[in-house]
């Protein structure tokens, strides 16, 4: 050790005096009340959670509700086995005045607002479209919100849908802002419960496995120190908690809880050897300080890295979770040696049961050849599901089957479509859309997107003037009159939500089916704006959230394909300068690559849906077989300083080590697998897929690892 090495061990030891435990018992108290005093813990959802305003797509729905104005809208489809019976009617017109009163709403159209009767309705191209569901079991009630908090609304509207609902008399909810506060109702009540409970299980497990009271109070309140500093500087940068960075802090905590593990397996390995030879040492804790030290420097460095990535895509949610990331990777890494050295020095070192029932050393001496192929073959072989990942699943997966949530959801999908999608077109020749020709054309247009699978309902300017032409009279009127009489206060203007002043410019609004769709969202786009180009149209604009989501999917592939290119290309230049040696480099090289072909490739065997709440999920686990690789092969370098080489390196390390990525796979899945209990899918997905993901860390970093890094063929 050089002069440099000794000073600075010295002032490791000097810096953790007799007592100093309590003093960082106060600092999470601290950090606690600073947190509840000025953290607002409350997940923001809002319709425009999926881009930031710099992003292509939403600029694109920004500028058509610039050029046509309107308001969000949320549909009610109200079920009933006659809705032309005039109590059917009466009851429509007691539900349309009772969310009239509501403050947040600013109109509402159904067959007692907007059409003279049902049978005008029904012959109304305009009302039928908008207002009657095609098989007449159903119909709307359109209600137009004002922009901003949807629980303003939803909470209200739930209230009156409970008082008015009937045997013969079914209301069914979907719409963007209904969504919207599904989703913030979800995540809020998984970020209360169940992200403590995650912690609970934590604590517990390590209660269990450790055994020791001073351990498990030093390790809970370092770890809640490193979420909760996170979640304060998060704060102080004006971050908010979002739809990602609502499990930010239970990630932050494990990957807080890494380090500990570590340092504390080698914090009793230490005190084993000291107690075999008869000697105890008082500086214990300094000694796994510095052991543990460079390791999981290392790891912090490839978790920043890691999360580093998120920061160039266009995904908000994902750019959110990656600068939260990076702050908890660095926050956990030096709460981890700053606070938690105290503890360990405050504790007596104990055997686990763990430890206890160890293998002994012919077990690890073993080169499992047969396992490890067998792993890397599954791995392979899982590797082909990557093609089938699905990461544009629909919006109905968001929620849990046969609930009354999901049900109002599908109904209205199964009746007209859930998810809107606005078309805005212009005439290929640049002709004006106010005349006969042009009008004749827009319903041409009209008819082949309502034939086409995925469209569930069409309003569209043609509709309109189809309704100014049952006027009598009407037929004195010219197309252009007729619009400019639509764009008075007297009608609500609504023309303006539908064609441009200069009339170059229309909109279709669609409602798109979810449940039967087959294709990505941004297939079905592009085959729109190939039928709109085929009716003589140029397609000008595309927004709404369907079109949102579709390109969120896209980014969502692309970052778990650039993501974890651009992180193990990185990890080579790591790898190398840890390993110091090209096999022990290629080694974890391709040990890491097996855990994203398992988790990725049976995902997608599996067919299970991977939405933006799940996917950072494989980012997790990575981080995991990172940090367990890290710490085996520095297990080895020790090995090699002590004269050891080659495959007995490798067994001494995997003696060392195997405590510290068992325990710490073991705790995680087990606070992990909380969320498997959740009612909100993707919350159970992110779960489960960690849960799969600790058990291929494992088989990676103590089996596979060590035969491609040190194994050699047996002599004959």
């Amino acid at each position: 050790m050089s002069g440099g090495d000794c000073l600075n061990y010295s002032r490791i030891k000097e810096l953790i005096p007799p007592g100093a435990h309590w003093l960082m018992l106060a600092i999470t108290a601290v950090l606690f009340l600073l947190v509840v005093v000025f953290v607002d813990l409350k997940p923001v959802v809002e319709e425009s959670f999926f881009f930031s305003t710099s992003d292509p797509g939403f600029a694109q729905s920004r500028q058509i509700e610039r050029r046509f104005p309107s308001q969000p809208q949320l549909v009610l489809a109200v079920s009933s086995t006659d809705i032309s019976s005039p109590r059917y009617i009466e009851r429509i017109g007691k539900l349309t005045k009772r969310i009239q009163a509501i403050d947040a709403v600013t109109g509402v159209k159904s067959l007692a607002a907007g059409p003279k009767s049902f049978q005008d309705a029904v012959a109304s191209p305009f009302w039928s479209r908008l207002l009657i569901a095609k098989d007449r079991k159903s119909s709307n009630v359109i209600v137009f919100t004002e922009h901003g908090d949807s629980g303003r609304i939803i909470r209200p509207l739930e209230q009156i849908m409970h008082e008015l609902e009937a045997r013969n008399f079914h209301i069914h909810i979907a719409g963007t802002p209904y969504v919207v506060e599904m989703l913030r109702r979800s995540l809020a009540h998984d970020f209360r419960y169940f992200s403590l409970t995650a912690v609970v299980l934590f604590g517990l497990t390590m209660a269990a496995m450790f055994r020791s009271g001073r351990l498990f109070i030093g390790m809970l309140a370092t770890c809640a120190s490193a979420v909760l500093l996170t979640l304060l500087v998060q704060q102080m940068c004006g971050k908010k908690i979002g739809i990602l960075t609502v499990n930010l802090g239970t990630i932050v905590f494990v990957i807080a809880l890494s380090h500990l593990v570590y340092m504390t397996f080698n914090w009793q390995t230490l005190a084993d050897r000291m107690h075999r030879i008869g000697k105890e040492s008082p500086h214990l804790a300094a000694d796994a300080w510095r052991m543990t030290f460079p390791a999981s420097f290392w790891s912090m460095i490839c978790a920043s890295l890691g999360f580093g990535s998120l920061l160039v895509v266009q995904a908000k949610p994902l750019r959110e979770l990656g600068f939260g990331g990076v702050l908890g990777s660095v926050v956990a890494f030096l709460c981890a040696y700053a606070m938690y050295p105290p503890f360990l020095r405050w504790a007596v070192p104990r055997k686990s049961k763990l430890v206890e029932q160890e293998p002994p050393h012919w077990f690890w001496s073993r080169r499992f050849a047969l396992l490890s192929l067998g792993v890397i073959l599954v791995s392979a072989a899982l590797g082909f599901g990557l093609r089938l990942v699905n990461t544009d699943p629909s919006l109905l997966e968001y929620f849990k089957p046969h609930q009354p949530l999901r049900d109002g959801l599908e109904y209205v999908d199964n009746n007209g479509g859930c998810n809107p999608l606005t078309l805005v077109v212009s005439s290929s020749d640049g002709a004006k859309l106010n005349t006969d020709a042009a009008y004749q054309k827009m319903w041409r247009l009209h008819g082949a997107l309502e034939n086409y699978h995925d469209v569930g309902t069409v309003i569209s300017l043609p509709t309109l003037l189809a309704e100014g032409d049952r006027v009598p009279f009407s037929f004195l009127l010219s197309y252009e009159k007729m619009m400019e009489i639509m764009e008075q206060p007297k009608y609500a203007r609504v023309a303006k939500s539908f064609v441009t002043e200069d009339r170059s410019e229309a909109v279709f609004l669609l409602r798109m089916v979810e449940n039967r769709r087959e294709k990505l969202r941004l297939e079905v786009v592009d085959d729109l704006r190939s039928i709109a180009r085929k009716h003589g149209f140029k397609p000008a604009l595309v927004g709404g959230v369907y079109y949102l989501q579709g390109r969120l999917a896209k980014l969502v592939a692309s970052s778990l394909v650039t993501g974890l290119f651009w992180l193990n290309f990185l990890f080579i230049v790591i790898a190398w300068v840890v390993a110091r040696s090209i096999r022990g480099a290629v080694a974890m090289i391709v040990s890491l690559t097996l855990v994203p072909l398992c988790m990725l490739g049976g995902i997608g065997w599996l067919h299970v849906p991977v939405d933006i709440i799940s996917a950072p999920a494989t980012n997790v686990c990575i981080g995991i077989a990172i940090d367990s690789m890290i710490h085996l092969v520095f297990g080895v370098r020790r090995a090699q300083r002590d004269g050891k080489k080659g495959w007995p390196a490798w067994i001494a390390a995997r003696e060392e080590q195997w405590r510290g990525i068992v325990y710490s796979d073991v705790i995680i899945a087990a606070g992990f697998a909380i969320f498997v209990l959740s009612d909100f899918p993707p919350t159970q997905r992110f779960g489960l897929v960690v849960l799969a993901g600790c058990i291929i860390d494992i088989l990676a970093n103590l089996f596979v690892l060590p035969l491609l890094g040190g194994a050699q063929l047996k002599k004959r």
